[in-house]
């Protein structure tokens, strides 16, 4: 493959809102790294999840399909070897694939007694602490420095080095090594260790090492992919000091009475009765003054993400290849961050949590600057990067590529997008379809649904399933939802004969 194919270079942060970017219109926050993305690409205000957690949506973003094409129907499931993903797709094509921080396609809790195949230890804590890594090409990756966890509990590659180079230096992001006494806010606190051998960091420093070493006679497909922000929510200084909680705008979209149209889990949750995925004990004690430090170390993990893209950018323009490559900024789901009085993710398909940022950035690109309204979602990734590449999508790709918007050629991509939450705990599966005016959320073992006019309450606080004035938006809703979702069904293996 000719070395002038176009490269691509993946941003990748975790449980990151789209209103928690400047370029989305958030005054408090300093990100001009993913502004200046903003300044010269495009930017998606409608871009969705395809499920709300972490591992079944990095799956959706790999594959282009629905958590229950691909098999990852919620967090502790593994992606099977056999499910055709995006870097192997590249590496078979030429590319050269390269990954730095968080996979997350097998689970971090999983060991030797439940695993049914080696696979699913790969990014196990128990398999790398006795000194294990994956074989190589990993999901199609050739080049891998992988990291495990969020905060303290970031193992891998990375914990593996610092732990040789520096001992003693992990134990430093820990709470009990904070740098002044926690507050006692939930997961929040100030992280000891220097800026300089954070995990952030180190994850911007391969990538830097990488791009000014790898092979050009190919192209290169980068997947720089950071554990934050996510909780716990504990930056290094500066940037744990970077806010000031009390003068953050903090407005989360929720109202007294909230729980009396919704199902009985909702509560639960809040009063800490159940344990759902993405979520584990009550926020019915979390005060204000606490949601506010919650708020202000999260932007400063935020900031800091921001400043190693920033340092990552600027190789690419010492190198001559940032009109070489195609950049793409995104998060794998958002965080309800006192939306609904609730925190963290789980199955809750509320507008703050499905919807995530989306940025482009094409070199030469006819139009920049822009902000597109159409609906977009995390299956269509796959395909449009594919696309980018000249590169076929495989048989069994349910996303659609949106090309066509990022060259300006386009305005519209979707009338609704489709997104799934299987919950075990809760016993129950979520089905929701988004237009631009509705979002109807249907259970599938449970009397209750949700409904919410988002033109009229684009908060989502007024549920009116039982509303008789909106029987024929439900009942079409409804229709459309069993489209959507029987289009989901997998189609592979595909028909080979007539019979």
């Amino acid at each position: 493959m000719a070395a002038d194919k176009l490269n691509i270079l993946c941003f990748v942060t975790d449980q990151m809102r789209a209103d928690h970017v400047a370029a989305y219109g958030n005054s408090d926050i300093q990100t001009p790294h993913l502004d200046r993305l903003a300044r010269e690409g495009i930017r998606f205000e409608e871009s969705f999840v395809a499920n709300p957690v972490c591992m079944p949506n990095r799956a959706s973003l790999f594959t282009g399909r629905y958590p229950k094409a691909h098999g990852v129907r919620e967090n502790g499931n593994t992606l099977a070897p056999t499910e055709e993903v995006l870097p192997d797709i590249l590496r078979r094509a030429g590319y050269v694939t390269a990954s730095f921080g968080k996979i997350h396609l097998a689970p971090y809790g999983m060991n030797e007694t439940r695993a049914t195949n080696e696979h699913e230890l790969f990014e196990s804590r128990k398999w790398w602490a006795e000194g294990n890594e994956p074989p190589a090409p990993y999901y199609g990756f050739e080049h891998l420095y992988l990291t495990l966890g969020h905060g303290p509990y970031c193992s891998g590659h990375y914990q593996r080095d610092l732990d040789r180079d520096h001992p003693g230096m992990h134990a430093r992001l820990s709470r009990n090594h904070a740098l002044s006494p926690p507050t006692g806010t939930r997961e929040s606190w100030k992280a000891a260790i220097p800026e300089e051998f954070h995990y952030n960091t180190a994850i911007a420093d391969r990538a830097i090492e990488f791009l000014y070493a790898r092979e050009r006679t190919r192209p290169f497909f980068a997947w720089c992919s950071f554990p934050d922000p996510h909780h716990p929510y504990s930056p290094p200084r500066p940037y744990c000091d970077h806010y000031d909680p009390e003068a953050l705008r903090f407005a989360p979209a929720r109202r007294d009475g909230e729980w009396d149209r919704l199902p009985p889990y909702f509560r639960d949750c809040y009063e800490g009765k159940i344990r759902v995925g993405g979520l584990e004990g009550g926020t019915d004690n979390i005060t204000e003054s606490q949601y506010r430090e919650i708020l202000a170390h999260t932007y400063g993990m935020i900031s800091m993400v921001d400043h190693n893209i920033g340092r990552v950018l600027k190789v690419l323009e010492e190198t001559g290849d940032l009109e070489r490559t195609a950049i793409v900024f995104l998060s794998d789901h958002a965080d309800l961050m006192g939306d609904h009085h609730l925190i963290n993710k789980g199955p809750f398909l509320f507008r703050g949590l499905v919807r995530v940022p989306t940025i482009w950035r094409l070199p030469g690109a006819a139009k920049t600057g822009r902000a597109s309204s159409a609906l977009v979602s995390a299956v269509d990734f796959c395909p449009t990067v594919l696309d980018l590449a000249g590169v076929q999508a495989p048989e069994g790709v349910q996303g659609r590529s949106y090309r066509g918007l990022l060259a300006g050629d386009a305005v519209s991509h979707r009338d609704a997008v489709y997104i799934e939450y299987d919950e075990t705990y809760i016993k129950d599966r979520l089905r929701q379809i988004r237009t631009a005016d509705w979002a109807l959320t249907y259970y599938a073992n449970s009397d209750y649904g949700l409904l919410y006019d988002l033109q009229r309450d684009p908060g989502e606080l007024q549920n009116r399933w039982d509303d008789p004035a909106c029987r024929d938006v439900k009942a079409n809703l409804l229709a459309a939802l069993l489209r959507h979702t029987s289009a989901a069904d997998d189609w592979l293996p595909p028909k080979l004969c007539h019979a």
